[in-house]
């Protein structure tokens, strides 16, 4: 997370909301001051009051208050803002230059960066505030540039990362440096990289760190391994060097790069990465395996992890990689027919390996994947069920996949639906249009629709799509808008201009998005132009007072039904109204029995979706609160289907993330049962969540 400025900041927005000082006329003051800015920004304005509010914002008295309102302003992402924002660059307070820096490259972020880059490198000679500089450094290193500009960029932040001209620079402001120079070289795609930055990031490859620094020295050493790794330039000596460093995060950075070592020095590299204490590390091991040819080392070695390494996640992926056949054919269909029976039919905790083991199984030998598929399609859980038609579809088994497309669950007859799609071909069209015509899940509309867009059943599939968006219309949701459009999608390619009037009313749907594509297929039918006038929903309430004050003194609390705890600090003042309904979801009981239903090993783990996947959410969308929070291990982040899409969802980060980092809102910090998160499996259920009062 950001040091110390960010820290002061929070600090005096808390008590503006957490307590009653002598002057409390002052304490009502900033605290509505402060909600006005969440609201103004929450609304996105382009002109008008809200925007008024937030220039006026940035002349307050009080630094949060500007500080709050220059970083609304870059997430407007509009580069028009890029002229109210620069004077902040100077402003006195440190907190309000560092989001200054950071609005100043979120206004431009999706882009071109040359307007951000000029005022910042200007800025770089006269900024003595270490974090400020760091925060300097991140700015320059993601923008979008091209030419001179982006060589003064690069030698900029070897400049920032260096204090004198000779030293590291304090750990702050190191740290800021070596974020931008990861970002610079994670965007170079390819381009060649100036060999003075590449020079330093060698040098940052073995930073020990000083002895006045209060941040791991490893997280400068990750960032300068993955940034050699994007542009090419880590070498099997730096590799080795960087396996056998003592943080974590090091090692696995490293490993990930292992697929595109040459095979000369692949092969000792790894067998020291497979040999690695830590699960993450073998993780990637084993991805570098799977992408490489299964010869008969490859797959011993496979088989061996899949029966004998100590953590589900590095046994799941080993059992993944062995859906392609192996030299000895038939020891593999052996192994993994035995770990497929061993699924027991009530068991909700330990089917992972068993139903991966079968997926895995059909791909290589169908005919004895079938014998088996019995057990898994009548599981009680829906998730063993989701495999089961997963492991049909590689079977080509036609009759459990039609069976599985009467399930209950619509997670399961997703996965039957886009399997027998590929089975039969446009055989199975009528099917697809009957479920289309009942089904209400979002991810099961948004599947079918796609897989009817060559069908040649025009008429029966325009107008079940025209009646499937007037039923999921009247539910009012804005997190059925993926539906929505694959069905609009879809009616634009099977309808005609005769059906024109049946769409001309969605031109003022609620949501701008699904009113803008009905414009779209209007105009392809009939060559004219039409205006979309939406009439949007009212957006969720921002927090009150009392209620930042609350979030600031309590944790979100998941116990889990496997057993264990995972405690969340929020994060109130960064992102005020994803971190609310957060809150919200806990207290009112709304998280209690949901699942993390995404669990991706060295990645994240996602869940809090009412039906166990990606596009069933809560209701209204909220929008992304990006800013200066590091997608650091631990960190609770947002989950989006795009910009301003938030839809209840959340994730934790199993690893440091950075590639996220201003795409993606970071609203709170696991700060207990890091341990439990990371042994969550797919599916797991969260059993209960309550908000507790800190302390």
């Amino acid at each position: 997370m950001s040091r110390s400025s960010v820290r002061t900041f929070l600090v005096v927005l808390v008590a503006v909301v957490a307590c009653r000082p002598p002057d409390a006329g002052r304490d009502h003051r900033l605290a509505g001051a402060y909600l006005a800015i969440v609201a103004a920004e929450d609304a996105r304005p382009t002109g008008g009051h809200d925007l008024d509010v937030l220039l006026d914002g940035e002349r307050d008295p009080n630094a949060s208050i500007r500080a709050a309102a220059v970083r609304a302003l870059g997430r407007l992402e509009n580069p028009s803002m890029i002229e109210p924002i620069e004077p902040l660059l100077v402003d006195a307070s440190a907190t309000v230059r560092a989001e200054a820096a950071n609005a100043l490259a979120q206004a431009v972020s999706r882009g071109a960066g040359d307007s951000a880059a000029q005022p910042l490198l200007e800025r770089v000679d006269a900024e003595t505030d270490p974090y400020v500089r760091g925060v300097l450094a991140r700015s320059l290193g993601r923008l979008t540039l091209e030419g001179v500009t982006r060589d003064s960029v690069a030698r900029a932040l070897v400049a920032l990362s260096l204090e004198g001209g000779t030293e590291d620079a304090p750990s702050d402001q190191l740290v800021g440096a070596a974020l931008g120079m990861e970002s610079f070289a994670r965007h170079a795609r390819g381009r060649e990289v100036d060999a003075a930055l590449v020079t330093r990031l060698r040098a940052l490859e073995t930073y020990r760190g000083r002895a006045t620094d209060d941040l791991p020295a490893g997280r400068v050493r990750e960032l300068a391994v993955l940034a050699l790794g994007s542009v090419g330039e880590l070498g099997p000596d730096e590799i080795a060097s960087a396996l056998a460093d003592p943080a974590v995060a090091v090692r696995r950075a490293a490993a990930a790069t292992l697929p595109g070592v040459a095979a000369q020095y692949r092969e000792t590299l790894l067998e020291g990465a497979l040999g690695d204490p830590s699960d993450q590390v073998r993780v990637e091991a084993v991805r570098a395996i799977a992408r490489g040819h299964l010869d008969g080392g490859a797959c011993t070695r496979l088989q061996t992890i899949a029966a004998e390494d100590a953590d589900t996640g590095v046994r799941l992926a080993a059992l993944d990689a062995l859906a392609r056949p192996c030299p000895d054919l038939a020891e593999q269909v052996r192994q993994l027919a035995s770990v497929a029976e061993s699924l027991r039919p009530g068991d909700r905790l330990g089917w992972h390996q068993a139903a991966h083991a079968l997926v895995a199984l059909a791909h290589v030998n169908g005919e004895r994947a079938r014998q088996l598929l019995p057990a898994f399609a009548a599981h009680a859980d829906p998730f063993v069920r989701m495999y089961a038609a997963r492991a049909a579809g590689a079977a080509r088994d036609g009759g459990t996949l039609h069976a599985l497309t009467d399930d209950s669950v619509p997670n399961v007859r997703t996965d039957a639906v886009q399997q027998l799609a590929t089975v039969e071909g446009r055989d199975a069209d009528t099917l697809l249009i009957r479920e289309l015509a009942v089904a209400d899940d979002p991810q099961l509309v948004l599947t079918t629709s796609n897989l009817l867009a060559e069908t040649s059943l025009n008429g029966e599939a325009t107008r079940t799509a025209l009646g499937t968006i007037d039923r999921l219309s009247r539910a009012g949701q804005e997190t059925l808008r993926d539906a929505r459009l694959a069905l609009f999608d879809l009616v634009e390619k099977t309808g005609d201009e005769r059906l024109t009037p049946r769409v001309e009313p969605y031109l003022a749907d609620y949501d701008p998005a699904v009113a803008e594509r009905a414009a779209a297929v209007l105009a392809s039918w009939t060559g004219r132009s039409y205006a979309p006038a939406p009439r949007p929903m009212a957006r969720l309430a921002p927090p009150t007072a009392e209620e930042l004050r609350a979030m600031g003194r309590a944790r979100v609390v998941l116990h889990m039904a496997r057993g264990g705890a995972i405690e969340i600090r929020l994060l109130p003042m960064v992102a005020p109204t994803n971190a609310l309904r957060l809150y919200r979801q806990a207290k009112s009981g709304t998280l209690d029995g949901l699942t993390f239903h995404r669990v991706v090993p060295d990645f994240v783990i996602q869940g809090g979706s009412p039906d166990a996947n990606e596009y069933s959410g809560h209701g209204a969308f909220t929008r992304d609160e990006l800013g200066l929070p590091v997608h650091w291990r631990g960190t609770v982040g947002l989950s989006t289907r795009g910009r301003d899409t938030g839809d209840g969802q959340v994730y934790v980060n199993l690893v440091d993330n950075v590639r996220l980092d201003h795409d993606y809102t970071v609203l709170g910090v696991v700060t207990s049962g890091m341990d439990v998160v990371d042994a969550v499996l797919e599916g797991d259920v969260i059993e209960r969540a309550e908000v507790r009062p800190e302390g």
